[in-house]
């Protein structure tokens, strides 16, 4: 299970002020399996703190789903949707370094062509992969 730290403001007159007693909705991308267990796709939600913080624990990511994170009603103006890849970590991750994925293929959005990486020893893994 990994710990994510979310942190909220919003511009205010004085600079950033606290986004306080919001609520952030976490859905996963699709059900997933937790050993034997499926787990269903179902939201749960947690309501941001006086300093615009929460915390929660969910199981990690893999390659057949992300979380998808929502915090605003569809009335705000500000409100925002990210879907995020969530490693396996012991330590608690700020949801702002988490990778944001497109959430039909979960492959990282804003890397531009991933075609563009592919080198010699990618070429040769296939090769081998294919005569195997």
């Amino acid at each position: 299970m990994t710990q994510i730290k979310f942190d909220f403001g919003h511009p205010s007159a004085d600079g950033i002020a606290d986004l306080a007693g919001e609520t952030v909705h976490v859905i996963p991308t699709s059900r997933f399996n937790s050993g034997k267990r499926i787990v269903v796709r179902d939201s749960f939600e947690v309501r941001l703190d006086e300093y615009g913080t929460a915390t929660v624990t969910v199981p990690p990511t893999d390659n057949t789903f992300a979380y998808e994170v929502t915090i605003g009603d569809s009335a705000d103006s500000w409100r925002f949707i990210r879907v995020v890849q969530v490693p396996d970590s012991t330590s608690v991750l700020n949801f702002s370094d988490l990778v944001e994925v497109d959430s039909t293929t979960l492959t990282p959005v804003g890397t531009g062509n991933p075609l563009a990486d592919i080198d010699q020893s990618d070429i040769d893994w296939a090769l081998a992969a294919i005569r195997n």
